[in-house]
């Protein structure tokens, strides 16, 4: 079923950890949670797909048990399926950088980016959220569980001076 013009349900339902442990409602979600992807996929993916070219989601809506199997918080958006996870790779390289600073400079429609571990150049991939009459909020982590807001922060200004974006 598609829920955008490039994505389907399946890509934002997907899980290697449902699969292993057999989480059979993780491919059953609500229909909350299908008015949520369809609207982040929407809003948000397929902007950074027109611009970057074709990924799927390494992880976006995640059910109970799968969301508690992987760790993850306890409100997680990926509950709710309003956020979707991606390391964005073209011609092998990891391009994540260059999504976070288009996208904080872009008129796309997001609520919630965080710069997902790595270093000062580059995260291990993306957390982006799309939260209907949400404000817009940056985080960057390198350490589990401590979010540091991004604008203003000593990470902003070494991309600036580095001329990032």
């Amino acid at each position: 079923m598609n829920i955008s013009e490039n994505f389907t349900l399946k890509e934002f339902l997907q899980s290697e950890t449902a699969n292993k442990n057999g989480f059979l409602e993780q491919y059953s979600p609500p229909e909350t949670v299908i008015h949520n992807v369809t609207l982040l996929s929407q809003k948000v993916a397929e902007r950074i797909r027109a611009k970057f070219g074709p990924f799927t989601p390494t992880c976006a809506y995640r059910c109970d048990r799968t969301n508690a199997k992987v760790g993850g918080a306890k409100y997680s958006k990926h509950k709710t399926g309003q956020a979707f996870d991606e390391t964005f790779i073209l011609n092998g390289k990891n391009i994540s950088d260059k999504v976070f600073y288009w996208l904080l400079k872009s008129d796309v429609e997001w609520t919630k980016i965080i710069w997902e571990y790595g270093d000062n150049d580059n995260p291990n991939w993306l957390h982006i959220e799309y939260v209907e009459g949400a404000k817009k909020e940056v985080y960057y982590i390198f350490k589990k569980g401590v979010y540091v807001p991004y604008l203003g922060s000593v990470l902003e200004k070494y991309h600036k001076v580095n001329r990032k974006y």
